[in-house]
């Protein structure tokens, strides 16, 4: 039996869900490599296995182009620095070609999802934001601030400060998230002050993408607001005090929600000669998925990636990539064969 038809079996036989819900996603910060992939293509076989066992289920993938342009990465030009801070989905195409920021990274990849056979219902975290999908979400977390805070101050090492929110304000004058702060929530009227560095102080109700919910506190509204049941995750967010464990309680305690079961999966590294270093879309150390068809069939790259159990590690290296096809020329052969 194939991982992918075991671990759909463990997780219905856990769940037992009048439909499955597998969720992916990623942050078009960057180019989306074939580490990336991994998630959504684990993600994939899993569904697909519990479609084979005729369950009801779907794929759903959240591309998070709300959050903050972190800094500014080696391939962007200098004066991209003035929108570090600034939602992906606000910022300009750094080449001019696309409808944003966000887009410029995020399109490639999903046009590549189809060749690659993945049928997926994208789900765009700035939309999903303005549409006021998470409304409800930051008014549990506010209500909720010093419940959270005390959860998460137990994995951490040093407590969040006293004035702490679970809110990120994009501040209404200079578009930026990272450099507001709320002072103030106001539970009669549902409204929250915030101040930016810019100077801009307001008062606002913190809904329809004026308000984004941190990542430990993201993640597990995300799961209820959209029924998850199973996702893959890289082994940084599922280690010991990460933030799935973050999120299990989050979600049980803020939420009332089961945290989705998990499906942990180890990095693809890139060897370039005797060394192999992990792909980052942010270094810009990545073979990206969109060039993968440029030099290989589709099916090709769902091999390499499926052939072994998710916490297995892969080292990619483009000289071996004729042996990986003969690899898959002599299973199709055996398979049709038998």
């Amino acid at each position: 039996m194939h991982w992918a038809d075991a671990t759909s079996e463990k997780i219905m036989k856990k769940r037992n869900a009048e439909e499955y819900v597998v969720s992916s996603g990623i942050t078009p910060s960057g180019h989306i490599h074939i580490g990336n992939a991994r998630e959504t293509l684990t993600a994939d076989a899993v569904y697909k296995g519990m479609l084979k066992k005729g369950a009801e289920a779907k794929l759903i993938f959240i591309a998070d182009d709300y959050d903050p342009l972190r800094k500014l990465y080696p391939f962007l030009p200098k004066e991209f620095e003035k929108y570090i801070g600034m939602p992906l989905s606000e910022i300009p195409c750094p080449q001019g070609c696309c409808k944003s920021y966000a887009d410029h990274f995020l399109m490639p990849f999903l046009n590549s999802l189809e060749d690659l056979g993945v049928e997926i219902t994208t789900h765009r975290a700035n939309e999903c934001y303005k549409a006021g999908m998470y409304n409800d979400a930051i008014i549990t977390a506010l209500e909720n601030r010093l419940k959270i805070k005390e959860l998460l101050d137990s994995y951490r090492k040093e407590p969040l400060a006293d004035d702490w929110y679970p809110l990120n304000v994009v501040c209404e004058k200079c578009g930026k998230m990272h450099e507001t702060k709320v002072i103030n929530y106001n539970s009669e009227d549902k409204t929250i002050t915030y101040v930016c560095k810019c100077g801009f102080e307001n008062t606002v109700k913190p809904f329809n993408g004026i308000g984004k919910l941190p990542w430990r506190v993201d993640w597990p509204a995300r799961w209820n607001i959209f029924g998850v049941t199973a996702e893959p995750m890289g082994k940084d967010h599922a280690a010991s005090g990460g933030s799935y464990d973050t999120g299990i309680k989050i979600a049980r305690q803020i939420f009332n929600y089961q945290a989705p079961e998990k499906m942990v999966y180890e990095w693809i590294q890139l060897k370039v000669g005797d060394k192999a270093m992990p792909m980052s879309s942010s270094s810009g150390v990545v073979f990206a998925v969109k060039d993968w068809t440029e030099i290989c069939h589709p099916e090709v790259l769902r091999f390499l990636i499926l052939k072994g159990k998710p916490t297995k590690h892969i080292d990619f290296d483009l000289k071996a990539i004729s042996n990986l096809v003969d690899d898959y020329d002599e299973l199709e052969r055996k398979y049709f064969e038998l």
